[in-house]
């Protein structure tokens, strides 16, 4: 994705929270649910954070803040619940979107259970996000510092870890049966550009042989080629093939990324995982959380700041609002 198509205002203060600075919309498919969704994304107050309203729900609170204490129990996505048990799926790809380019608060407005799938990566969202500009706001963000080792076991040998460093990095191993996908390894330090460059893009993707279990479940009724890759027998079958060589693993981390933002904040630390997967990730968050001698939450400033966001960012307004 190139940036030099966007109009550049002003210097951005990264220790500042963000918001978006005009609404948009995002329609789609459901992956899981196949049905048409629509997503109305606009600016929010400082301090509030990234909230989900279901606009299909009535006569009860359709607010479900994007928070780890609100995590519920769900297959091959990101779920969130209010204290009324209304929920919404497949929230990681937006959450990631959002991380990356430097939202802090921002309402989401949803017609349906979950959001749209689109291509099945982060670029969609990122592209209009960097169309809509972001406007500064008079609070400082903070960050999460990681000060010991945090781990957490699964099914089948896997594992994740994080543990304390200088910045976000992301390492992941993955080990599947169809050769398609086979093992592949990432190590991956954030920044902004470069998650445009090398993550936003990858697509979420699954074995043809897992789909039929996953529609008798009750889910993947929108998956199709046009939003996940689909391998079968070390073959892709989409006609464009993949978008970079080890897609799969990239995804993982777009997606990691997306789960992490659930602290509402970024993370200084380096997660770790072999066959990693949101219920890993969030169960590590969950254990993370819960020892309060593993982290400590710090304010940004002038003069330490994470890196989110751009020296420069497209459509931005530099006086805070």
């Amino acid at each position: 994705m190139c940036l030099g198509n966007f109009l550049f205002i002003g210097i951005v203060l990264n220790y500042l929270q963000k918001t978006i600075m005009n609404p948009f919309y995002l329609s789609g498919i459901g992956i899981h649910t196949g049905r048409a969704l629509l997503a109305r994304i606009e600016p929010a107050e400082a301090n509030t954070g990234i909230c989900f309203w279901r606009e299909d729900v009535q006569g009860q609170d359709n607010k479900i803040p994007a928070h780890i204490s609100n995590t519920a129990n769900s297959m091959l996505c990101t779920r969130i619940e209010n204290n009324e048990g209304i929920g919404i799926n497949t929230i990681e790809h937006f959450m990631s979107a959002f991380f990356a380019v430097g939202i802090d608060n921002v309402n989401i407005y949803v017609d349906g259970p979950e959001m749209p799938i689109m291509d099945g990566s982060a670029a969609p969202i990122v592209e209009a996000l960097l169309k809509s500009g972001q406007r500064q706001q008079k609070y400082p963000t903070r960050y999460l510092q990681i000060l010991k080792e945090i781990s957490v076991t699964g099914e089948n040998g896997a594992w994740a870890r994080i543990i304390p460093s200088t910045s976000l990095e992301i390492c992941l191993d993955i080990d599947f049966p169809d050769p398609g996908i086979g093992k592949q390894k990432i190590d991956y330090s954030f920044s902004t550009s470069s998650y445009i460059d090398e993550i936003s893009g990858a697509r979420t993707f699954c074995m043809l042989r897992d789909v039929q279990n996953m529609k008798h479940a009750g889910l993947a009724k929108g998956g199709t080629l046009e939003n996940a890759v689909v391998v079968d027998g070390g073959k892709i079958l989409n006609d464009d093939g993949l978008r970079m060589q080890d897609e799969f693993v990239r995804h993982k981390v777009l997606d990691c990324i997306g789960d992490l933002f659930l602290t509402c904040m970024p993370i200084f630390g380096k997660l770790e995982a072999f066959k990693p997967g949101h219920a890993m990730t969030l169960n590590l968050l969950h254990t993370l959380m819960a020892d309060k001698s593993s982290y400590v939450i710090k304010t940004n400033s002038k003069d330490i700041s994470t890196i989110r966001g751009f020296a420069n960012l497209p459509n931005v307004a530099a006086i805070p609002a």
